[in-house]
């Protein structure tokens, strides 16, 4: 790991200064086994600000789209462990950044397996303190702890065999049933009966579910999205249902210390259960409390997001960690909130290079998320709407055809 420029006690004298070369920008590595566009929006942001950028991401990947060319690495179709391993020693970047939660999963099982001890030591600095890995990987051992913590969680149980009719719940239908190690509403069912339980099951755990997981390999153009649905046990948990909106907390922090971190509800999702595609800017101080606090007790580090529900009442219950970016992290807001700005003034020193343009208002529509889901929808001429209109070859890469910017 290259040494990265700090924040000195005191000015230098100015003779100092005139024979000191400028310190190198901090080298980040992104990770990106799937091709979401948000890799390529913290790309951009991280580097508008002035960190140098590097990505590790498969032929094709919209990373390697962008007009001002970022260096890419290959990442194996199988082997992607190995691919990462390459990448990060080639690289010795001062932070590695995963950008979902695949890639999450390598950096873990490369800290596991790391006898030198090189890679552990840029593993660490990039995610906190490996005593937490096992918990910010599983929503079960997420959820237990939080909830040792008072932090307000669903009632849950996990569940070690496929539930029999009549067997107990945690709470009155409906309720949920989550698989973990699963992303993108993948591994998650709500059920509404007793007599739902059984095809519940097989939609997470069975037959059902290695449909979808194979589905879902075709749509990441990644094929271990399905193997990995064999390679891990199938831990499920029954969970309490929540009504009430999906949230989100974004945040960065390093060795459990929060530097900045931004709040959202969605008003839209691509489909029920999956992703936020429109997003409105709250504050929430039940949501940034248990962020911080559950970030502090797992040493947190990077870029991380904290899953709510907020109930009709305004209670914010946690429902998991995506201890992982997520497609917020690059937004600019109206308070002056820019958390890749917060992670270049922590780790220099100094201010960024360029001041970020801040999202006007506080409703966003999220890149290419709403876009795909309806052309047409509203929320395209009514929120600001996140879209790379300065990357048209980026654009038209995504099968789209780019709309004109309203002026």
């Amino acid at each position: 790991m290259r040494p990265v420029a700090l924040r000195q006690a005191g000015p230098a004298p100015e003779h100092e200064e005139a024979q000191m070369p400028p310190a190198p920008a901090p080298r980040l590595l992104l990770i990106a086994t799937m091709p979401w566009m948000l890799s390529v929006r913290l790309a951009k942001a991280l580097r508008a600000v002035g960190f140098e950028v590097q990505a590790v991401c498969r032929a094709g990947h919209p990373l390697r789209h962008v007009d001002r060319r970022i260096p890419t690495h290959r990442l194996g179709w199988l082997r992607e462990e190995a691919s990462c391993e390459a990448a990060i020693r080639d690289v010795e970047p001062d932070l590695v950044i995963p950008c979902d939660d695949p890639a999450v999963g390598i950096l873990h099982a490369l800290h596991r397996h790391d006898r030198s001890g090189r890679l552990c030591a840029v593993i660490e600095a990039s995610l906190g303190d490996p005593a937490g890995f096992a918990i910010a990987e599983k929503r079960s051992a997420l959820i237990a702890l939080a909830r040792s913590m008072g932090v307000r969680v669903p009632r849950s149980e996990v569940v070690q065999h496929r539930p029999r009719s009549g067997c107990a719940l945690p709470s009155s239908f409906p309720c949920v049933l989550k698989r973990d190690q699963t992303w993108s509403g993948m591994g998650v069912r709500v059920v509404h009966s007793d007599a739902e339980l059984q095809y519940a099951w097989s939609y997470v755990a069975g037959w059902l579910g290695a449909l979808r997981a194979c589905k879902a390999a075709l749509r990441d153009r990644r094929v271990p999205t399905f193997l990995d649905f064999f390679a891990h046990d199938a831990v499920v948990e029954l969970q309490e249902f929540v009504p009430g909106s999906p949230a989100n907390r974004a945040i960065v922090c390093r060795a459990g210390r929060v530097m900045g971190g931004i709040s959202v509800v969605a008003e839209q999702t691509a489909y029920p259960g999956g992703p936020a595609s429109v997003v409105r800017i709250i504050d929430h101080p039940e949501m940034a409390q248990a962020a911080a606090l559950l970030a502090g007790r797992l040493g947190l580090s990077g870029f991380c997001g904290f899953d709510f529900v907020i109930s009709p009442s305004g209670q914010a219950h946690l429902i998991e960690l995506n201890p992982r970016a997520t497609p917020i992290v690059h937004l600019a807001i109206g308070d002056g909130t820019h958390l890749p700005s917060s992670l270049y003034r922590e780790m220099t020193g100094t201010e960024p290079e360029i001041a970020p343009a801040q999202v006007p208002g506080d409703l966003i529509a999220l890149f290419p998320t709403e876009w795909q889901r309806d052309p047409a929808s509203i929320f395209l001429q009514q929120a600001h709407h996140d879209a790379p209109w300065d990357e048209p070859a980026l654009l038209r890469s995504c099968g789209l055809t780019p709309p004109q910017p309203a002026p």
